[in-house]
């Protein structure tokens, strides 16, 4: 049995986040033949990393981080007992907050990180060595591309680098190119709408060439931000703030769309380039972190005139 512990999954509040966990679930499952149990223990608001700069939120975050390794514990317990008392292999997608819950009371854990928790660590250097002696028990690091290993090995040098392995994450199959006609002047960007995504930046870019159409699908703190810019710059006619939709919803858009562009820093992976690239659609991205393992079509420097590289890449007929 594998028991899989995770604070982000898909629930009736929210029925996009985690996806790429159940995605894996799914995997773990066909490739091993064994039970995978998923253990959920949301903190009931996102993005977390928000929630923390709000003194209000405290207590909640106390609570939440006193009670969910205690949880996780009792959880553990009975899938021990279910499995005819054999403890199963603890997989954490996360290291914080999920792997830090876990190694509180067990040493056989497997922590995928992802990019926000090694980010979040990253930036508070006093937290990440306040959780450093939890890092120690982490069995096997699996990070989603070779800079966040680079990273994780910044914040904890002591690790042995054996035991980090690199792992992209998993493409649900629904994403594939349908061929389907595509709007040449239709460009999509996905994201959770947060300030290191720069969909500010996207909206100003795409705004100075005429004619181009921007969707925007993805929630968060920055979208009435975002949505004001819209305004202020007068193109809501051709640039809009999609929202989250289902799955299939986005795989019909990537078919249709010309371009998909991430401005990101600080990014783990880049898994929305990777759906788009299934589907057929060309990508552009800023380059460095982890899109040099993902490898957009049209990766482009921080220094480039973005609006410029966009009329570039759709001007080329293929990928």
């Amino acid at each position: 049995m594998i028991a899989v512990i995770t604070h982000n999954y898909p629930d009736a509040d929210n029925p996009v986040a985690g996806l790429f966990v159940r995605d894996h679930k799914a995997i773990l499952e066909a490739d091993t033949g064994e039970e995978v149990r998923l253990l959920h223990y949301p903190f009931g608001e996102y993005p977390m990393t928000e929630s923390i700069k709000n003194p209000l939120k405290w207590p909640k975050f106390i609570h939440y981080f006193l009670q969910t390794p205690r949880r996780i514990r009792q959880d553990i317990g009975k899938c021990t007992s279910d499995n005819n008392g054999v403890r199963p292999t603890i997989l954490a997608h996360w290291f914080f907050p999920s792997g830090i819950f876990a190694t509180r009371f067990f040493d056989n854990v497997d922590v995928i990180c992802h990019g926000t928790d090694l980010y979040q660590l990253q930036k508070h250097p006093v937290i990440a060595k306040m959780y450093a002696s939890r890092a120690r028990r982490v069995l096997c690091w699996r990070c989603v591309s070779t800079d966040l290993k680079r990273i994780l090995l910044e914040i904890y040098p002591f690790l042995d680098e054996s035991r980090i392995l690199v792992r992209p994450m998993p493409i649900d199959p629904m994403f594939r190119d349908n061929g389907m006609k595509r709007d040449p002047e239709l460009l999509i960007s996905v994201g959770a709408l947060i300030p290191r995504k720069q969909f500010d930046l996207a909206i100003r870019e795409v705004a100075k060439i005429a004619r181009l159409k921007l969707e925007i699908y993805g929630a968060g703190p920055e979208k009435e931000r975002l949505a004001r810019i819209i305004d202020e710059l007068k193109v809501g006619d051709r640039i809009r703030l999609m929202g989250q939709v289902r799955r299939w919803q986005l795989a019909i858009r990537y078919n249709q769309a010309s371009l998909c562009i991430m401005l990101s820093y600080n990014e783990g992976f880049g898994l929305a380039l990777k759906e788009a690239q299934a589907c057929g659609c060309k990508t552009l991205a800023f380059m460095g972190d982890g899109m040099v393992d993902t490898r957009p079509d049209f990766p482009i420097d921080r220094s480039d005139s973005v609006a410029e590289k966009i009329k570039d890449a759709l001007a080329k007929p293929e990928r």
